[in-house]
């Protein structure tokens, strides 16, 4: 793997942003990155960060936080090593060419609406809430995102949506898509059956009491995110058989529709939820003695009338984190 530095400058709400159109033959054409190039025979990465950023912009860098390293693996590039860094203290004025391509100061809030590579918006997520890692490993093939792996933890990986839900064209990590506030599709299905009186009743999920989100609350019988690359039926199939323990076939599970969901919790770094939940339903009486529900999401299980669950609803006797208009819709596919 070769060597090289990146850096971005901040100062008042901007970071100083290199729009790389200028160089033939270069794999970043067209995306917006920081500054930064390979290390001169003999220098340190803190040494050639310093240089680079003189010579691409003119400005003298006083200081130099080294966020952490990241690794980049590509199907079509050579491997690289990149030393990133922020620099929040310089001197000098603004060159105002450059020969790399354009450079400009960015609004922070503006950043991720640039061409950027996948893997950046994930260390940008990083370097912008002050926060440090040793080693980001990221693999692409071609200009896609296929993995990435900070400090040896796997991050999931999101396809990003338009509000239309039309597909967005780019991945994101679960953490940036939640702190962004970007659109993706999860699942939702739905066990409907029958009692004895021919009511129709649905099973219901009482979530994990250490789950971030709603902690000891009834829900959907079953729901979740699909990761990079998988379509909304394998993920219904997948999600079901994780949680529940039932190995279902796609033909026994029936889609209904899509639904819009939203969340906004603004502590801390934020956490903001926009979700088009893909609805599916299986017709079934569950035996629940042989349900194996997955011990990290699902604590227990029930099934109770639709209607019984609509008036626990409206009384306040169910503690849950169902979504009404999501309940009254399911209405008239139930019978």
């Amino acid at each position: 793997m070769k060597d090289a530095t990146l850096c971005y400058i901040e100062r008042d709400g901007q970071y100083l942003m290199l729009l790389r159109n200028k160089k033939p033959n270069d794999p970043n054409e067209g995306k917006w990155i920081g500054v930064g190039g390979k290390p001169e025979k003999g220098e340190s990465p803190e040494q050639c960060a310093n240089r680079e950023i003189l010579e691409e912009t003119g400005l003298i860098a006083t200081g130099l936080t080294h966020i952490g390293d990241v690794y980049f693996n590509s199907d079509v590039w050579e491997g690289e090593i990149m030393r990133l860094y922020l620099v929040t203290e310089f001197e000098g004025e603004l060159r105002g060419e450059c020969d790399e391509g354009e450079l400009r100061w960015i609004d922070r809030d503006r950043i991720f609406d640039l061409r950027l590579w996948d893997g950046d918006r994930i260390f940008l997520q990083y370097l912008m809430n002050g926060k440090r890692f040793e080693r980001m490993e990221l693999t692409y093939t071609g200009e896609r995102l296929t993995s990435c792996e900070v400090d040896g933890v796997q991050a999931e990986l999101f396809d990003v949506d338009n509000e239309d839900g039309t597909p967005a064209g780019y991945v994101a990590s679960r953490d940036f898509v939640h702190w962004k506030g970007l659109w993706h599709t999860t699942v939702h299905i739905w066990v409907v059956g029958k009692d004895e009186e021919g009511c129709p009743t649905l099973l219901l999920q009482l979530r994990s009491a250490d789950r971030r989100l709603y902690p000891s609350c009834w829900d959907i019988s079953s729901a979740g995110h699909l990761p990079a690359g998988e379509d909304g039926l394998t993920g219904a199939v997948r999600e079901i058989g994780e949680e529940l323990g039932l190995n279902v076939t796609p033909e026994q599970l029936e889609y209904i529709g899509t639904i819009v969901a939203t969340y906004d919790d603004d502590e801390g770094e934020g956490y903001h939820d926009r979700e088009h939940c893909r609805l599916y339903i299986l017709r079934m009486n569950p035996d629940l003695s042989s349900l194996h529900l997955q011990e990290s999401e699902v604590e227990d299980a029930t099934v109770m009338r639709y209607d019984d669950i609509i008036q626990a609803m409206r009384d306040g006797s169910l503690h849950h984190c169902l979504i009404p208009e999501e309940l009254e819709y399911l209405r008239r596919f139930i019978g």
